[in-house]
């Protein structure tokens, strides 16, 4: 029997906790309230549930997801993963800061002092301290980083690293008095300017027109440090529509199947999907150990629950293709993706305008490469100039094999491209270097790539394209 709307409410407002206040403002909503945040829960048309979390520290989301309403352990298990983030925005709540300093026992003092300040001043702020050989490993974690007066002329350095963090200098004076008064109001104030200027930037979107018959929905797996976002679009003739995120602590394989019902039951006429996730895939299989997949039919299993065409794609290989479909001049680069920590990366490679997958799809995976060929890898990558070695060996790969004329490169620990190309130029001569460009931002071009890839099949198998959508492909 189907789990009914009228059920899934009652059952909510009848569980209590002391760290929320709950209520019902209408007949459609429900609300949890915390001191750091505020949880809805929202009964649309169809079944539909739609389960948020905003921030009180910025206003942002910091849970989304919609579902269609069927089972009921199914719907009372994402309440309780929703309920269990909010009560965790307390620990989220308070201003982290990190100071650095050369050897870390001068920041250490400074920052147990600090504490004791905010602690009776009762500020959400919370101090640490790391040397600076540790700084680029913990310095995600935190919103501020403070530099120690003797390491001032770092600030460039750590800023471009850091990038989307204030990063400050310590006040030679302070620092010298361990004046706490003052550094805390020095920092209060530069967080405050800072995250009112933030708020005011905008996002410059590239993208162009794919102009094609078909109405495509994309999917995007994107895996963060502290939290797992799944991004998704529709592409209506190749004109973006629908744009979205779906944001949660952890990661299923049913939560494609909650997007997927959600998506299905709102937008009727969707004639592919194409689904970029991280991993091998090949013909449908998607090979990766960490995620619970060992070359599992996840294309076929999808498909026929849908009945429409799902494409995967490996993640890198989509930004790649995104990337030259908006960009000029990319018909002949690669696209070179280092996640922050991992000292594996992968590569998406384009030549003549054509993707190359390779030998069962497994190019431009470099795992192989990395463990054979550069030693401690796993340490080197925290720091920047094992970054730089691990990021420019990896790059020697594919300028002495396919000779691109671009690198796009997305590496948080090297944002510097003249100081890659100065560690390149020791092996290669500076006329074979490739024009290497440095991004930050992968979500527009995975999406974007995804739709191609899912062109790119039709087109290639449209037998099977007129059979799940009734459409002839070109």
């Amino acid at each position: 029997m189907t789990y009914t709307a009228e059920e899934y409410r009652k059952w909510i407002l009848e569980q209590t906790n002391p760290g929320y206040e709950i209520s019902e403002p209408d007949q459609n909503t429900i609300r949890l309230c915390t001191e750091y945040g505020e949880a809805s829960v929202v009964f649309h048309e169809l079944d539909i549930i739609e389960l948020m979390i905003t921030n009180k520290k910025d206003d942002s989301y910091s849970f989304y997801l919609h579902f269609q309403l069927n089972e009921r352990e199914h719907a009372q298990s994402l309440f309780k993963e929703m309920k269990n983030s909010l009560l965790k925005l307390k620990e989220k709540q308070k201003v982290k800061v990190l100071l650095s300093c050369t050897g870390g026992l001068t920041t250490n003092y400074f920052a147990m002092e600090l504490n004791k300040a905010a602690e009776t001043l009762k500020l959400d702020y919370e101090f640490a301290a790391v040397p600076y050989s540790q700084l680029y490993e913990a310095g995600i974690d935190y919103d501020v980083i403070l530099l120690a007066p003797q390491i001032h002329y770092l600030h460039e350095k750590v800023s471009s690293i850091f990038q989307g963090k204030l990063v400050l200098n310590i006040p030679a004076a302070v620092f010298a008095r361990y004046s706490t008064g003052e550094l805390i109001g020095f920092v209060k104030k530069e967080y405050e300017q800072f995250q009112n200027e933030s708020s005011e930037t905008s996002v410059i979107n590239p993208e162009k027109p794919f102009e094609n018959d078909f109405r495509i929905l994309t999917i995007a797996f994107i895996n963060h440090r502290d939290v797992f976002r799944i991004a998704y679009r529709i592409y209506d003739h190749g004109r973006k529509t629908l744009d979205k995120e779906i944001i949660k602590d952890t990661f299923v394989i049913r939560d494609i199947e909650d997007l997927l019902n959600y998506i299905t039951a709102r937008h009727k006429k969707i004639d592919a999907i194409g689904i970029a996730v991280p991993g091998v895939t090949y013909h449908g299989n998607l090979y990766h150990p960490e995620l619970g997949f060992i070359n599992q039919p996840l294309g076929e299993y999808l498909s026929n629950k849908y009945n429409k065409p799902v494409v995967l794609v490996n993640d890198v290989n989509a930004v790649a293709q995104g990337y030259r479909a908006t960009h000029d001049g990319c018909d002949n680069m690669v696209f070179y993706f280092q996640p922050h920590g991992l000292a594996i990366g992968g590569a998406g490679i384009i030549t003549d305008g054509v993707l190359q997958r390779g030998y069962k799809h497994a190019a431009g995976e470099l795992g192989p490469m990395v463990t054979a060929f550069i030693e401690d890898a796993d340490r080197k990558i925290n720091t920047p100039g094992g970054a730089l070695e691990i990021v420019m060996k990896n790059l020697l790969v594919f300028i002495m094999t396919v000779a691109p004329e671009k690198i796009v490169v997305y590496s948080m620990m090297t944002p510097n491209m003249e100081e890659l190309r100065a560690a390149i130029r020791i092996h290669v001569a500076d006329e074979y270097i490739p024009e290497l460009i440095h991004v930050r931002k992968l979500k527009t071009y995975m999406l974007a790539g995804a739709m191609i890839h899912c062109l790119e099949v039709i087109q290639n198998d449209p037998e099977w394209i007129k059979e799940k959508t009734g459409k002839e492909s070109d």
